[in-house]
């Protein structure tokens, strides 16, 4: 009879990698967003007079 074989897990230092990885491009992509939004934002106020911009 034949020992059962393991399966071969993945290298833990590329797990860790793998989800840093994903966590940084959530971050960058989040961090887009919330640029665009804030833009998208700041230009309805000036328009509406909410706010003037100063040079």
């Amino acid at each position: 009879m034949k020992p059962e074989r393991k399966k071969k897990l993945p290298n833990k230092k590329i797990i860790t990698s793998a989800k840093f990885e994903a966590k940084e491009q959530f971050t960058k992509s989040a961090l887009e967003n919330l640029k665009t939004e804030n833009k998208r934002l700041f230009n309805s106020l000036k328009e509406s007079g909410e706010i003037e911009e100063l040079n």
